[in-house]
């Protein structure tokens, strides 16, 4: 039996539509192939599942979607169709008026054994009142089968649910297509190629590839172009202010889509909605008790709430946990209530901030337990955002201390991974304004008495941990590392001078503060100065019991040492080993220096294998200027003193990684020139062509890739003995030894360097002792000396 369209009028309301799809101005469908394919397979494969429910956040396209399926079916197969729209159905009741009924058993009855396809479009509002009948209707009629599109499931037995998410965003993909559809054509220019077009793309991304989202853009598009629009969106606000003046209400702006279906939401919706909308990345379980307070139990089912009404987007996190996150759209609009209420907006974004820095914490411990680095990197830059927000949170309030923690516990992935240098401003920022708030100037200087005579210091600050100024000064000296390591020694030295003037009255800080400046100063070729500097810091370390902290001076003073062709170079660097058994970062950058040294002292060997040990250490934990150094040192070391073409093609791959490691992380140059000689050497006897390919090919290296590389390279070939006739004299290292006798052989001390592979200054400051020991004033003078020995 055909289905009667009702006519009357209920509640004076208009009917609703009644018939086929009525074309609304839908235009071409993009990105929807898989969800058209499954719809058209439901309607016509004769799914045993008789009803199903398309569902999906405001705006995603679901009534466009089964607008496309449905037609061309109906076209195809002549099948017997009614569509309901009930957009502005006041009640339940409108759906059986449809059929020309009173209820839903009149309904069922009128329909009885008639195939009959109906599609309830827009009943969001309606899913409590339906629900229940939609499956009796279903019980009754064998072969009716019902189509719906909602934000909130029916939840009844007989429903199939397909998901309708965003679409693709990118160059070329369907939410640029559905832009570039709607913009007004006396615009189009403005986005066709160059800078708009990425502004486009951009656009398309910030707004999570919602179509409606994207439709209102792209009709924004005015004057003032599309990277205007972009900055407006960043500031949170929404587009949609030259809508076609048929367009529903409903979508007219983004408050009155989100707001339509509003019925369905309940206080404790509304109150996480408005909690999660300070958060700008995806969140899990953790972080929204974190964010809203509420007990696991609690944020369970209000997640689940919020899901299941398709106003949280849910996905799969980088460790396979669930994630979930509010549409730009929805985020914006309930970011916007959330900031009227004052005193709500600040307590959340506390409760924000509380969690970010716990997160930032438990990161901090799983760095220094060894955990893959790039498992840590890879959720660090998904909450990026977040962790940026909690730090001027923090700030703004007055809360420097707890900015500085959260700044420093991620210092290895914001610094020297360079996910956010700008990490390093924002510690200086809040060293500054810490010092200020407690009466100090910029160097860390006392000010004046306050009002009941107490100084600004850290001890006379209620609540405040009386090592505060030691917090803040390593919080300044990890940036004066990151500094030294990138080449900034101006940068460094500021930041240094601060540390040192806060930690005044912190001996220990001191001390290590002491060591960095130590580091910079050997890096900047002041080797008496950081020797003084770094065998200060050593002694006061020891004193106080610190001897993982007086690791790195002791690196500095080996190889401070080394430089001078002291034999007893390793000793510090053997000591510091002892002090770090448990700290696999800082033993494979001592082991590193171990190598540089035994390499300096001709042991190339054992050089070669303490730098393979250090690479073997970084497998996953190391930082870029670490993996950079271990790189150089495998290089140097397993080339030797010549090698053959495969060990040099293999050592050229890694010196390009090495290179190509220390430019995408905006590391400084190699310490020392032993690398600038050895790749030298290795242009003038390792094809052009072969040495661009490998360099072009290092661009996109991974850290992993790069240490799996420097491993498998070639291990040196044994040095023969050099035929030496007579003993070292006066105490000569072996190396020193080798020296002297290439000059007597006559070569200059460049030439030297490349024989033997180190640097021109590495031989200066060996020849400088030797003459020393052999008590010599000039060459001429060495070259007696020898040929007197070896007479």
């Amino acid at each position: 039996m055909a289905p009667v369209p009702a006519t009357a009028r209920r509640g004076g309301a208009a009917p609703p539509r009644a018939g086929g799809p009525v074309d609304l101005g839908f235009g071409e469908l993009y990105g929807r192939e898989r969800e058209l394919g499954r719809v058209r397979d439901w309607l016509e494969l004769g799914a045993p599942a008789r009803q199903l429910t398309l569902t999906g956040p405001a705006g995603v396209g679901k009534s466009h979607l089964a607008h496309a399926a449905v037609g061309a079916h109906a076209r195809a197969h002549g099948t017997a169709l009614l569509w309901a729209d009930l957009a502005d159905a006041p009640d339940g009741g409108a759906v059986w008026a449809l059929l020309g009924a009173r209820s839903a058993r009149e309904a069922a009855d009128r329909v009885g054994g008639s195939e009959l396809l109906l599609v309830l479009d827009d009943c969001d509002r309606l899913v409590a009142d339906i629900a229940l009948d939609v499956a009796g209707l279903l019980r009754a009629c064998p072969l009716l089968r019902v189509l719906v599109t909602s934000r909130v499931a029916l939840d009844i037995r007989a429903e199939r649910i397909l998901p309708v998410g965003p679409l693709p965003t990118g160059a070329g993909s369907p939410a640029e297509a559905v832009f570039a559809d709607r913009v007004r054509p006396y615009y189009r220019a403005g986005v066709d190629g160059g800078a708009g077009q990425l502004a486009v793309a951009e656009i398309c991304r910030t707004l999570d590839g919602i179509p409606l989202a994207v439709e209102m853009a792209a009709e924004a598009v005015g004057t003032e172009g599309p990277r205007a629009l972009l900055e407006r969106l960043a500031r949170g606000e929404c587009p949609g202010r030259s809508r076609p003046r048929d367009t529903h209400e409903r979508h007219r702006s983004v408050a009155a889509a989100l707001g339509w279906a509003a019925g369905t939401l309940d206080a404790g919706d509304v109150a996480l909605l408005r909690d999660l909308s300070v958060c700008e990345t995806h969140v899990d379980l953790a972080a929204v008790r974190g964010v809203s307070g509420l007990d696991h139990a609690a944020a369970v089912a209000g997640v689940e709430s919020l899901v299941h009404k398709s106003l949280l987007l849910s996905a799969n996190g980088p460790d396979g946990e669930p994630e979930f996150r509010l549409t730009h759209m929805a985020r914006c609009h309930h970011r916007a209530a959330l900031a009227r209420d004052g005193d709500a907006l600040r307590r959340t974004l506390d409760r924000h901030a509380a969690h970010w820095c716990a997160f930032a914490g438990a990161t901090a411990a799983a760095l220094a337990s060894g955990r893959h680095v790039d498992q840590v990197l890879q959720t660090v830059t998904a909450r990026l955002p977040d962790l940026l927000k909690a730090v001027r949170h923090l700030t703004a309030r007055g809360d420097h201390l707890a900015a500085l923690r959260l700044l420093t516990a991620l210092e290895g992935p914001l610094l020297r991974h360079r996910l956010a240098p700008s990490a390093a401003d924002l510690v200086e920022e809040a060293a500054a304004a810490w010092a200020a708030g407690r009466g100090r100037d910029d160097h860390g200087n006392h000010g004046e008495r306050g009002e009941h005579g107490d100084r600004g210091g850290a001890g006379n600050v209620p609540g405040e941990p009386a090592d505060a100024a030691g917090e803040v000064a390593g919080a300044l000296a990890a940036v004066g590392w990151w500094a030294v390591a990138c080449g900034d020694f101006r940068r460094a030295e500021r930041v240094l001078d601060r540390a040192a003037s806060l930690a005044a009255e912190l001996p220990a800080v001191r001390a290590r503060v002491a060591a960095v400046t130590g580091e910079l100063l050997r890096r900047r070729g002041e080797a008496a100065a950081a020797a003084v500097l770094l065998d200060s810091a050593v002694r006061r370390l020891d004193a106080l019991g610190e001897g993982r902290g007086a690791a790195p001076a002791r690196r500095g003073q080996a190889l401070l040492l080394a430089a001078h062709g002291d034999p007893d170079a390793e000793r510090p660097l053997l000591r510091a080993l002892d002090d770090v058994a448990d700290d696999v970062a800082t033993r494979a950058s001592l082991l590193t220096a171990l190598a540089r040294v035994r390499r300096v002292l001709g042991r190339n060997q054992e050089a070669y294998g303490s730098a393979r040990e250090a690479a073997r250490l970084l497998m996953g934990t190391g930082d870029p200027v670490q993996v950079a150094e271990a790189l150089e040192t495998m290089a140097v070391t397993s080339v030797g003193g010549g090698g053959d073409q495969e060990q040099r093609h293999a050592v050229a791959r890694v010196l390009a990684y090495a290179e190509a490691i220390r430019r995408r992380y905006g590391a400084g140059p190699g310490d020392g020139g032993t690398v600038g000689a050895l790749t030298e050497r290795l242009a003038g006897s390792v094809d052009a062509a072969l040495l661009r390919r490998l360099r072009r090919d290092a661009e996109q290296v991974s850290l992993h890739d790069a240490l799996v590389a420097a491993l498998f390279a070639p291990p040196p070939a044994p040095e023969p003995p050099r035929a030496v006739a007579g003993a070292a004299p006066h105490g000569l290292t072996p190396r020193q030894h080798e020296i002297a006798l290439l000059v007597a052989e006559g070569l200059t001390n460049r030439q030297i360097a490349r024989r033997l592979g180190i640097s021109e200054w590495t031989v200066t400051n060996h020849l400088r002792v030797v003459m020393q020991k052999l008590d010599c004033a000039s060459r001429v003078h060495v070259v007696r000396a020898v040929q007197g020995s070896t007479a």
